[in-house]
């Protein structure tokens, strides 16, 4: 239990990397020790093991057509293996309500850390709301790293005004809230902007509210990022690259000529080799595509994690990938609107529904980008072990 706390408070911390290897090798030691002294090893089947099965089978192919099978088996063990662990370990050993609390606070209080120092960092810096002249990183590798994990806590926070029901301690969650998007929108991130509004329309809608009204509101309020932001959702592409020409000077969420670059490179090749991955890891991409990255130290990767995955593991693998999100989304929907809120109520219903609104999230803020992977992809498969274990053990299987 204390290895998932420290997992769920430790995770985004770029400086201190340790304390997801402690947690992972001191939870794996506790929980393998706890089989062996108890003979019961009772270990909980779950919806995701064949696709998860699936998904590792793939990576383990694109070995034999990986450019660098070396480094692709390297992030198969540090990458693929590792979240997989943490899945299987939070799904194992969480169980109960009291220690789903303890796994809340303990997000919450790294969050609130992470949020604290961003907002403070980024005015000391010198930091300006109306130019992005200074994209905060915090804590964390850097903006969009940052912009990534604030879309992936997000939806704890808005969901715990549903949970929480003193006055002072909602306007706490509140005030809590607003340095959440603050940071949000100090990264100057575009898509994770988009993101964050499109999970708070999600919460909304799973309340209940009019999906009519949802999309109204969604539509004036990216209306509005699109014309008044520092870095708009619409905006005259604001960095020179080579075949930007096709776009003009355009970019939509960024899509400048670079990521459409990026995308037909990508596409290209899995025309040739639909089958053939060139091995998992996103540096696999640049190996095989070295010519890209000559051009701009930011054409490593294919910028699209779906893309991403098909260059590295093949359509199979991508197929495995999909197979897999899809079983998170049905096994994991909690229901839509007060009743179905009402009987997924108290931390558990809190993990199960913010782990659904999270996924749409993260995975749409990696359409123009890549960043499953490293401790993103860690926190993720952590939050995700979290609700299979409440589903299993404190709401049933329904």
């Amino acid at each position: 239990m204390a290895c998932l706390v420290i997992l769920a408070a430790g995770l985004p911390f770029a400086g201190i990397t340790f304390s997801r290897e402690i947690g992972l090798l001191l939870g794996s030691a506790f929980w393998l020790a706890r089989l062996v002294l108890t003979g019961k090893w009772d270990l909980v089947r779950t919806p995701l093991d064949l696709p998860l099965a699936l998904f590792f089978a793939a990576g383990l192919l694109s070995l034999v057509t990986a450019v660098d099978p070396g480094y692709t088996l390297h992030e198969l063990r540090g990458e693929m293996l590792k979240g997989i662990l943490i899945y299987y370990l939070a799904v194992n050993n969480l169980r109960t309500e009291s220690r789903a609390k303890v796994v809340l606070w303990a997000l919450l209080a790294g969050t609130l850390v992470m949020d604290l120092y961003g907002v403070a960092h980024f005015f000391i810096q010198g930091g300006n709301l109306l130019r992005a002249e200074v994209q905060e990183a915090g804590l964390h590798r850097g903006s969009h790293e940052l912009g990534t994990y604030l879309v992936q806590v997000g939806p704890y926070l808005m969901l715990g005004l549903f949970l929480i029901k003193r006055r002072a301690q909602r306007a706490a969650l509140i005030l809590f809230l607003v340095f959440h998007c603050l940071l949000a929108y100090a990264t100057f991130t575009r898509v994770v902007i988009v993101a964050l509004a499109v999970e708070v329309a999600l919460v909304l809608f799973l309340a209940g509210v009019s999906w009519k009204m949802i999309l109204t509101a969604l539509a004036l309020a990216l209306l509005v990022m699109a014309v008044v932001l520092p870095r708009p959702i619409l905006v005259l592409g604001d960095k020179e690259y080579e075949g930007a020409a096709r776009l003009g000077k355009v970019g939509v969420l960024g899509l400048k000529g670079s990521r459409t670059d990026l995308w037909a490179k990508s596409l290209d090749y899995l025309k040739k080799h639909p089958f053939s991955g060139v091995g998992f890891g996103r540096r696999s991409w640049t190996k095989a595509f070295p010519e890209m990255k000559a051009r701009h130290p930011n054409f490593w990767h294919g910028h699209n994690t779906f893309l991403n995955l098909a260059v590295e593991l093949g359509l199979q693998g991508l197929a495995a990938f999909i197979f897999l999100l899809s079983r998170i989304f049905k096994e994991l929907w909690p229901g839509r609107g007060r009743e179905a809120f009402g009987r997924t109520s108290g931390p558990p219903g809190l993990l199960i529904t913010a782990a659904w609104v999270m996924t749409c999230g993260y995975f749409l803020s990696n359409l123009t980008d890549d960043i499953y992977n490293n401790d993103a992809a860690l926190l993720f498969w952590l939050l995700i072990g979290c609700a299979f274990s409440m589903k299993k053990f404190t709401l049933g299987s329904r």
